[in-house]
């Protein structure tokens, strides 16, 4: 619609032409033609150029002013928010003190500092053991969120004994939004020892939503008793001390067979700096996705710098009357 703005430029060579031809005809009124040279009166200049210039550029700014475009150029969409889902094992094997003050409590300690460090991230938190419950949906909150964190493992009473797998993945994916460019993470904390044996269909289920998961082995090689509540430790049903160690086979399968990574958590990596890459890996691989499409580029710079000149011009030449 502004291209009807087009219309100004026959109008405006209609009106010059008006006036140079009015200006000529109030001259013939005072004298005549033949005496022109004579009383040396020169005729109005007809600007014909200057009009030329000018209605180019009025043409070339009116051009500018519609916002033509053509051509393509990537389209770069936003690719959200990043998320992280984090799973804590609360079976009782995580009660054992070859890790300081506990195999739990040092899994927390690690959570905080997640937190503290990832202030960006939205964080949700679940905690699992014979059964998975959510203790935090994704938030910011991050007082929130460490509230949540169970203290011990006898803390959460409404959770099945055991380890299991298969449902705490299915919980940890149904956390998430439903935006595929959003980044998402999982992590989980645990001394492995899963009762379901599921790790194969847990990480068919976080590849099938598109989520990495690290896995995060807590506890040590060497057997160690098992706690129990009231003191004393747990016994089988011979009279022999239970003992429990780190059983990694299962978490490093489950982290490779979904592209993460396993980790021990007494070990020398820094697990912030691995969250942190992994989600901006991940947010850049969207960000690639994103850029498939295409989009028109605006082209007023093109009608706008010549029109500009060309007024320069016009203007230049009127005032010499050419």
């Amino acid at each position: 619609f502004l291209l009807l703005l087009l219309l100004i430029i026959p109008l405006y060579w209609w009106l010059r032409v008006k006036w140079h031809n009015t200006e000529l005809k109030l001259l013939r009124l005072f004298v005549r033609p033949v005496l022109w040279e004579r009383v040396r009166i020169t005729p109005p200049p007809s600007r014909f150029l200057s009009r030329i210039l000018f209605s180019i550029a009025l043409t070339l700014s009116i051009t500018a002013l519609s916002s033509p475009t053509w051509g393509r150029s990537s389209a770069v969409i936003s690719t959200g928010s990043k998320n992280l889902v984090i799973a804590l094992d609360v079976s009782q094997s995580m009660a054992s003190l070859d890790e300081m003050p506990s195999r739990i409590a040092r899994a927390a300690n690690e959570i905080r500092k997640l937190a503290e460090e990832l202030d960006d991230v939205r964080i949700a938190l679940v905690i699992f053991s014979g059964s998975s419950r959510l203790a935090s949906p994704l938030t910011l909150d991050r007082e929130f969120l460490v509230s949540r964190l169970p203290e011990n493992t006898w803390s959460s009473a409404d959770i099945i004994p055991g380890t299991r797998l298969s449902d705490m993945v299915k919980l940890m994916v149904s956390t998430l939004p439903e935006m595929d460019l959003e980044a998402s993470l999982g992590i989980i904390f645990s001394d492995g020892g899963f009762h379901d044996y599921a790790t194969e269909s847990a990480a068919w289920e976080a590849r099938r939503h598109g989520m990495n998961l690290v896995t995060v082995g807590v506890g040590g090689p060497i057997e160690v008793p098992i706690p129990q509540e009231g003191g004393g430790l747990l016994l089988s049903a011979g009279g022999d001390t239970v003992r429990t160690s780190l059983e990694e086979g299962s978490l490093r399968e489950l982290a490779e067979d979904t592209g993460g990574i396993y980790v021990r958590l007494s070990g020398s990596d820094d697990l912030v700096s691995i969250v942190k890459a992994f989600l901006e890996h991940i947010s850049a691989e969207n960000s690639e996705l994103a850029a498939g499409g295409s989009t028109t580029t605006r082209r007023y710079q093109y009608f706008l710098a010549p029109a500009l000149l060309l007024f320069a011009a016009a203007f230049i030449l009127d005032r010499r009357g050419l």
